[in-house]
């Protein structure tokens, strides 16, 4: 068994996934696995994959059904107590692995993310995500009107995730309802370090759905706030 499981969901990513695998492959922490799975992509993303020679790469290709079906499925292969998260598109600092494993071991979280560097299509920096909260307390209170976690950078304890309904089909706003079903009943955390570089480009889901995304974040922050009230 792994230390982590990395889990990558991947829809016609060929453009950036060989860079995203590189910063995978190049952590510090060499104890994981890494599941892409591939959500019926029809450009080169298998040929990009396939060229990584290494037993911890595991590539899983199904017809398309979304994000949400790929994810859950990713976790249903995952063999590790802590998954991480990773987009197909961004890339990990060499030290995130290290880092988050310990950071959320050493404070008994279920769900750990951090800060990123923002970058543009070319992978320039362009900016910084700092706006995560770092405490429990914090993260509760952000959470009815924000999401608290940057998804791709999260860390997380498969049991409980799973035992919460793991991820549901949610509007694009899938792992922002998931942490509203955590955040008030676990202890979670962010690191106040920029872990990973997270890219804007124009192919986004972020930026394809905005409309719908904004639509649905409303439902969850009610759903945040009745949780937080009601303890439920």
């Amino acid at each position: 068994m792994s230390k982590i499981s990395v889990i990558m969901p991947v829809y016609n990513g060929e453009k950036y996934i060989g860079e995203a695998i590189g910063s995978i492959l190049a952590q510090t922490e060499r104890d994981f696995e890494l599941l892409v799975v591939d959500d019926g992509s029809t450009d080169k993303t298998v040929e990009v994959v396939s060229s990584f020679k290494d037993d911890r790469v595991k590539y899983f290709k199904r017809s398309h059904e979304g994000l949400v079906m790929a994810l859950n499925f990713a976790l249903g292969k995952a063999n590790s107590k802590y998954i991480a998260r990773m987009d197909a598109d961004d890339v990990a600092y060499p030290e995130r692995f290290e880092k988050q494993l310990k950071y959320i071991t050493a404070n008994n979280l279920a769900v750990c993310g951090s800060w990123a560097d923002l970058t543009d299509e070319d992978g320039d920096k362009i900016g910084e995500l700092k706006f995560p909260p770092i405490t429990a307390g914090a993260i509760r209170y952000y959470a009815i009107l924000h999401n608290p976690f940057i998804h791709p950078t999260v860390i997380f304890d498969k049991d409980i995730i799973m035992k919460a309904g793991a991820y549901r089909n949610f509007k694009n706003v899938e792992d922002y309802e998931l942490w509203t079903r955590i955040i008030f009943k676990n202890n979670v955390g962010n690191i106040p370090e920029r872990l990973i570089r997270y890219r804007l480009h124009c192919l986004q889901v972020t930026r394809r759905k905005n409309k719908l995304m904004k639509a649905s974040s409303y439902l969850v922050r009610l759903y945040a706030l009745r949780r937080r009230i009601f303890r439920i």
